[in-house]
């Protein structure tokens, strides 16, 4: 690739320009971003830059080239590096502009399917990172040939995945929006053998969306405002007695086939936890709390952590020390019983006690907060224990 910048500087900007630089030893030129407002992705980076790179809002960027300022220059390529379903408003943003004429093939969109491509070139490259292997060097999803089965929502495991059984719980809610791309939820590649919808919130509305309910026995069902999908969670630590247990979402599920769940599980001793690929932050992952969670819950979280797990606080002080710079987004994992239970111990007890901590009381509130911080505390898990447990990386699929 010639001259390009980045459109986006937020998750996967970071995360692209990472693979990119590390792949193919090539920097953008800057990142662009939206005006307040747009979507982008985030702009929080704008007065220092990323990673040393500056970041320009749009019509900033395009009064410096209309006023013809020194050392400007419009890059040859515009990798658009932002969630996808924010593509076609981007492309549109770029086309209006009026001091550069950018055709078509100049936007490179960075979809679903190239973002899992990069990442997994990515840290299949990085010593001790392991991934699923799934691409042709096309850049093709290898077809298995084998015919898929929806499960329809029995309790058991399909008959190829009882030994050993796998479950991995999909958090669906009530209020979730429409998805306009169910097919490829629905596919013919059999992700509906080993995937579990449960309704989450349940004991909050009297609508059943799903065959499984995250209201039965012990359950923290009721504070699914506040804690989200970990609510399933919880249901999956308490109540799965499967060998392998997991969780997505109702429009995030893992990129991986049945065919390949199959494999995996067949090499089950190589492995103890299967996460998406990581998140890129910068200048290091306190980048991700301070975007998305208050500093008086963040503290709270520090003291929750120091009174019941202070091996973990550690960690995390020791991590941003050395520049930690992956982190574990979307509360996602698919994990051995034993990694799971041990995790949900660490997760729950720590949230628990925050809830106590934080101002005004979790059960005070219904704004997402725990859910946010759940996705600290899985990277903290996973960072402490890196040595511990084996870890497998994979791509994931953004339903819309």
């Amino acid at each position: 690739m010639s001259s390009f910048c980045i459109y986006g500087a937020g998750i996967v900007a970071s995360s692209i320009y990472t693979a990119v630089k590390a792949i193919y030893h090539q920097e953008p030129l800057f990142f662009l971003v939206s005006d307040p407002g747009g979507k982008s992705g985030a702009s929080e980076y704008e007065s220092e830059g990323l990673d040393g790179i500056p970041v320009k809002p749009l019509s900033a960027w395009e009064e410096e080239l209309r006023n013809g300022m020194d050392g400007v220059t419009a890059p040859e390529f515009y990798l658009i590096a932002t969630p996808e379903v924010h593509h076609a408003a981007i492309m549109d943003s770029l086309h209006s502009l009026e001091a550069v004429t950018i055709e078509g093939s100049q936007m490179i969109p960075v979809t679903n399917a190239l973002e899992n491509e990069l990442m997994e070139k990515y840290y299949h490259s990085l010593p001790g990172h392991v991934t699923v292997p799934g691409l042709t060097a096309a850049g093709q999803r290898k077809e298995t040939g084998v015919a898929g089965q929806r499960n329809p929502g029995g309790h058991k495991p399909p008959a190829a995945f009882r030994e050993p059984a796998v479950q991995i719980f999909q958090a669906k809610s009530h209020m979730d929006k429409p998805l306009h791309c169910q097919k490829r939820d629905e596919g013919s590649d059999n992700r509906k053998d080993y995937i579990y919808p449960i309704q989450v919130g349940a004991a909050l509305t009297d609508q059943t969306i799903a065959n499984l309910r995250d209201d039965i026995g012990d359950n923290i069902s009721a504070k699914n405002r506040n804690y989200c999908e970990l609510t399933a969670t919880y249901y999956a630590w308490k109540h799965s007695n499967a060998d392998y247990k997991g969780i997505c979402h109702y429009r995030r599920i893992f990129d991986i086939s049945g065919e390949q769940m199959r494999a995996l599980l067949e090499t089950g001793q190589e492995w103890d936890v299967i996460l998406p690929y990581p998140t890129v932050h910068y200048p290091d992952i306190s980048a991700q709390h301070i975007r998305y969670v208050a500093e008086a819950d963040w503290e709270a979280m520090l003291q929750a952590m120091k009174e019941t797990a202070p091996e973990y606080l550690e960690a995390y002080e020791e991590s941003i020390s050395a520049g930690e710079h992956l982190f574990h987004n979307f509360n996602m994992l698919i994990a051995r019983a034993e990694v799971f239970d041990d995790y949900c111990d660490f997760l729950f007890r720590v949230l628990e006690r925050t809830e106590e901590l934080a101002t005004p009381k979790g059960w005070e509130r219904d704004d997402r907060f725990a859910g946010y911080l759940g996705e600290n505390l899985t990277t903290l898990y996973f960072l402490k224990n890196r040595d511990r447990w084996k870890t497998v990386y994979a791509g994931k699929i953004w339903l819309t």
